[in-house]
């Protein structure tokens, strides 16, 4: 079964590189929702931080019941090994992505939304829980750094070397059949 991962997709060159190095570190496909084909054969993994409207329109695109990373087992867990104080998420007003970031358990501001990136937030470390580096990365370190907060911003999900780790022994034990640890994707 071949494994593609289904992200939103972006113009960034920092992005696209980012998800190929990502796929190939996992021995998985990429394709994104803006110019989705669909592949006969292929099992799609929409990859999306929290649920809402961008996670459903993915979801249905691919055809899967796989759910948003928010709700990945574990997840919480790893995102808490991070050593972050503060955890800044894309945000937006969709109850069901709000509700997922509520349910990690964990101290956490959006870019856009309430709370919202600001002095009372700043924290020495922060993990902004993005996919990649881009313009949403950007728009977080700019607000975070206007904000007068100095701390430490950790890089993104697929940059940091226990992630690809978690996401693969995870995603081994969503994908259907798998019967838990994936040995290879």
């Amino acid at each position: 079964m071949d494994v593609v991962l289904l992200l939103h997709g972006s113009r960034d060159p920092r992005y696209l590189e980012s998800v190929k190095a990502f796929a190939e570190k996992l021995g998985v496909g990429y394709a994104f929702v803006r110019n989705f084909a669909r592949t006969p054969g292929a099992l799609y993994v929409p990859v999306f931080i929290a649920g809402g409207g961008d996670y459903r329109a993915a979801a249905a695109l691919a055809g899967s019941s796989i759910p948003p990373l928010a709700r990945w087992p574990e997840f919480g867990d790893y995102l808490r090994s991070l050593g972050a104080g503060m955890y800044i998420f894309h945000g937006g007003e969709d109850e069901e992505y709000i509700s997922d970031v509520e349910s990690l358990g964990l101290p956490y501001v959006f870019l856009e939304g309430e709370p919202s990136i600001g002095p009372p937030y700043c924290r020495d470390v922060a993990a902004p829980v993005v996919l990649t580096r881009g313009i949403i990365y950007d728009r977080i370190e700019y607000a975070w750094r206007g904000a007068g907060c100095r701390g430490e911003l950790l890089p993104p999900l697929f940059e940091q070397g226990g992630f690809a780790a978690y996401f693969s022994r995870a995603l081994g034990r969503l994908l259907p059949g798998a019967g838990g640890d994936a040995q290879q994707l």
